[in-house]
């Protein structure tokens, strides 16, 4: 005659093993890391975009002739980060730099054509780009406007307004 503990051996032996008990453990790690991995390439992703990019048209710049970019932030309090720069027509950029504008500080910055080795020529096109870093800042927060000048007379031959 069988026992109890008999009866209960042969009905556990009869189961099919669960499959959350016996999981291989290098399964587990690989799916894991598949998504971490997952996880870490969107926020890397996110890093390299910036939240908001500001392109202004391409205008002609002559040797005698200055692009001037001017920045506001007209509503973010603790500031906002942006960077700048000038590129030129085949896409090379010109010149570059970040900066942290204050509450309701203008911030202006030049580009003067520079004369380089190779050919001169009279009249150059350029554009201006404008990434605000910070991240959730709207564009409307900075107003902002490029201008092309004579450096002689100090004229204002180009004016481009943006913002609100």
């Amino acid at each position: 005659m069988s026992s109890h503990g008999e009866k209960s051996q042969k009905a556990k032996q009869g189961r099919k093993p669960s499959n959350m008990k016996n999981r291989n453990p290098v399964a587990k790690f690989g799916l894991l890391l598949a998504v971490l991995l997952t996880l870490g390439a969107a926020g890397v992703h996110a890093d390299i975009l910036p939240p908001v990019s500001i392109n202004f048209a391409p205008v002609g710049l002559t040797m005698d002739q200055t692009a001037q970019l001017n920045l506001v932030n007209v509503s973010v309090p603790n500031g906002m980060f942006v960077s700048w720069r000038f590129i030129d027509a085949s896409g090379l950029r010109l010149a570059q730099s970040s900066v942290t504008l204050p509450l309701g500080k203008i911030v202006s910055v030049d580009f003067r054509r520079q004369v380089g080795p190779g050919p001169t020529y009279i009249r150059a096109e350029v554009r201006a780009q404008v990434d605000i870093l910070t991240p959730g800042v709207p564009s409307e927060s900075l107003r902002r406007s490029l201008e092309v000048f004579n450096n002689d007379t100090g004229a204002t031959t180009v004016f481009m307004g943006g913002g609100q």
